[in-house]
């Protein structure tokens, strides 16, 4: 086993030490560690960082890979640091989620109701994802300019459909944030989209002549019923002639609006082999142009569907977008596996060992 030279050993020291000399906040403190970094090229440098919640102080640590058996971990008290008992103290309200009139909601309650009532474990699954997406960020910065920042946030706010600078000033009151706040959390996301391109970088011609039946397209319309029996009728009325297809579709939607039930706002949809539902997928797919569907099972109930189109594969915009949320989703399921994952529900912490980290 070999240790890390002295110098690094001073260096790291140093650096530490400033940073708490000079109350240098987290964003910043890991530029510090990389220009550190980058002059002991044969040294993993990694820092890590405790927000004290008793006075809002933070303590650095920073590990030195130097070889595959040996770690040294770094930490600098000074004089002026919080005390090591008072390290980790959590005020009493630090649990709470959100308080509705004199009803407070506490995190472990809130993760309860998705996990156990809910039914929600693919939320579960996202808040892991992002801790894996930020420990890479930390590792491996991405940066955003003015003008990417920018674009992003216009983009949100089409898609939320806060035109005006009052729609986005009262959705932004609702949900107790404000403008910094708001553009930090579309940064990440922007920084999510330029790491999910980083990752498939390479791989997405290969993944596409590999999978390039599984990207076919095909234009449908649909109508959507609640029942097999009413879909099985106005089947039999559009093959027999009785009823043109789209003169069925608004017949049904006047009869559903009528009765007060839900009905389908996605009549035209376009489709690829293998999304959504497995039988619509396949018989979609095994039907020519132009064809009507015998009413198949959805996902809310059944449905009669004349096929419009068929397209076969091509790389465009689309088709390379979701390839490469398909690798990066794959990217996120092998570092889950490796994980170590500990939940802290109330006064106590669920710790899962790699290869079963969702486990309740």
């Amino acid at each position: 086993m070999s240790a890390p030279a002295p110098q690094l050993l001073a260096d790291s020291v140093e650096c530490l030490m400033s940073l708490g000399r000079d109350g240098v906040r987290p964003a910043e403190a890991q530029g510090h560690i990389r220009r550190l970094a980058a002059l002991y090229p044969g040294t993993d440098m990694e820092l890590l960082w405790e927000l004290e919640p008793y006075d809002h102080s933070v303590h650095y640590d920073v590990l030195l890979r130097h070889s595959a058996d040996c770690t040294v971990s770094l930490a600098v008290s000074g004089g002026r640091a919080l005390p090591w008992p008072m390290r980790g103290v959590q005020r009493w309200s630090d649990s709470d989620l959100v308080r509705v009139n004199n009803t407070l909601l506490r995190v472990e309650q809130a993760i309860g109701l998705l996990d156990f009532i809910w039914d929600e474990a693919r939320i579960a699954t996202r808040l892991v994802d992002a801790c894996l997406i930020q420990e890479e960020l930390r590792k491996n910065p991405i940066e955003l300019s003015d003008r990417e920042l920018q674009r992003a946030v216009d983009g949100f706010r089409r898609a939320k459909q806060l035109y005006k600078a009052e729609d986005a000033r009262r959705w932004m009151e609702r949900r107790g944030m404000t403008q910094e706040k708001l553009e930090q959390l579309v940064g990440e996301h922007a920084k999510v989209a330029k790491l999910r391109a980083r990752v498939a970088a390479g791989l997405v011609e290969a993944y596409f002549e590999a999978h390039r039946a599984d990207f076919d397209s095909a234009c449908i319309a649909r109508i959507d019923f609640s029942d097999e029996g009413s879909a099985q009728r106005t089947y039999e009325q559009i093959s027999s002639g009785a009823v043109g297809f789209f003169e069925a579709a608004q017949g049904s939607f006047l009869d559903a609006s009528a009765r007060g039930a839900p009905h389908c706002n996605g009549m035209f949809q376009l489709i690829q082999r293998g999304q959504g539902h497995a039988d619509v997928s396949s018989a979609v797919f095994a039907t020519d142009a132009g064809e009507l569907l015998r009413p198949l099972s959805t996902e809310t109930g059944y449905a009669v569907i004349r096929v419009l189109g068929r397209s076969p594969a091509r790389l465009d915009e689309r088709t390379r977008g979701a390839i490469e949320q398909l690798l990066f989703d794959e990217w996120l399921a092998e570092r889950r596996q490796t994980a170590r994952i500990e939940w802290y529900w109330g006064d106590a912490a669920s710790s899962f060992e790699p290869g079963n980290p969702l486990a309740p």
